[in-house]
C-alpha cells in the first residue's frame, strides 16, 4: 500500500501489474468498502495478468486514505478518480466499480482517458437514504467487515457518515452521464441483488450504445462473499477486454 498525494487528496492505493504499460485499471469500492476486500483483491491480480497498471482505492477519507470523513462525497470521489488519471499520466483508463463505486465510475466517464467501464452491482440513482435509526447527532453510524471480507466478520470498522454525504449524492445522475459514454461496458449485476433489481439493470443496459455486455452473476450486493462470482467477474473481465480492449496493446 501507498499513499498517492494528488492535487487534492492524499489517496491509500495498492498498485500491482506493469508500471510502464500504456493501459491503467482503477478498482473503485462501494460506500464505505474497501480496496483491500477480496474481490478487488482478486480483480488486481487477474488484471495486472492481462498487463494493465492496476490501482485499487480507498475513496479520500476512507480507510487507509487519510483525512476527515465529512470530505468523503461523490463529488470529492469523482474528482479524486480525475486526479488518480492525471497522476498516472492520462493513460487510457479502464474503471471497474462496485455499488456506489460503480456510480462514481459512470459520472467519472466523462474523461477522456476513460476507455472502458466495468459496473458491478452498480448504484444507478441516489445513495440510499440513512435509517433515521442509525443517524445520531448529524452523522449515520455505519459499520463495515474487516478485511478480507470474504466473510462476515465479528469484529467490525466504525464509520460516522456526515450526512452531507446524502445531499451531496442527490445532485448527480450517473445514468444521465453513462448513456452519453461511447465506450465499451459491461454491466454485472447479482440475481440476489439487494439494491439494484435485475429488471432496474437491465432497463438501463437498453439504453445505452454499442458496444455493451451484460451478465448475471449468482449470490447477492456483496459478491466478495461469493469465491465463484468473484472467479466468474473476473472471466467475464477477462471476455471484454480482449473484445474490447485489447487494441491498446498495439
Amino acid at each position: 500500500m501507498q499513499i498517492l498525494e494528488t492535487h487534492n487528496f492524499k489517496i491509500a492505493a495498492n498498485i500491482s501489474g506493469n508500471k510502464d504499460s500504456n493501459k491503467l485499471a482503477i478498482l473503485m469500492p462501494g460506500r464505505l468498502d474497501t480496496k483491500d476486500y477480496a474481490n478487488f483483491v482478486s480483480h488486481a491480480k487477474y488484471l495486472s495478468q492481462k498487463g494493465f497498471l492496476v490501482v485499487a482505492i480507498d475513496p479520500p477519507t476512507t480507510w487507509d486514505s487519510p483525512g476527515n470523513l465529512s470530505n468523503y462525497t461523490t463529488t470529492s470521489y469523482v474528482q479524486s478518480i480525475n486526479e488518480v488519471i492525471e497522476y498516472f499520466g492520462n493513460r487510457p483508463t479502464l474503471l471497474l466499480g462496485h455499488s456506489r463505486g460503480g456510480a462514481t465510475a459512470m459520472l467519472s466517464s466523462v474523461n477522456p482517458a476513460v476507455s472502458g467501464l466495468v459496473l458491478v452491482n452498480a448504484a444507478y440513482g441516489s445513495p440510499s437514504p440513512p435509517n433515521p435509526e442509525k443517524v445520531k447527532d448529524g452523522v449515520l453510524i455505519e459499520y463495515r467487515d474487516l478485511p478480507p471480507g470474504n466473510v462476515r466478520t465479528v469484529e467490525k470498522k466504525q464509520f460516522n457518515l456526515p450526512l452531507v454525504y446524502f445531499d451531496d449524492g442527490a445532485k448527480h445522475d450517473p445514468v444521465k452521464t453513462l448513456v452519453t459514454f461511447k465506450g465499451p461496458k459491461l454491466l454485472i449485476i447479482a440475481k440476489e441483488d439487494e439494491f439494484t433489481s435485475l429488471g432496474r439493470a437491465r432497463e438501463v443496459f437498453e439504453k445505452l450504445s454499442e458496444p455493451k455486455v451484460f451478465l448475471e452473476i449468482n449470490g447477492a450486493h456483496d459478491y466478495r462473499l461469493y469465491p465463484k462470482e468473484i472467479e466468474s467477474v473476473d472471466i467475464a473481465l477477462g471476455e471484454f477486454i480482449d473484445q474490447y480492449l485489447s487494441n491498446q496493446d498495439r
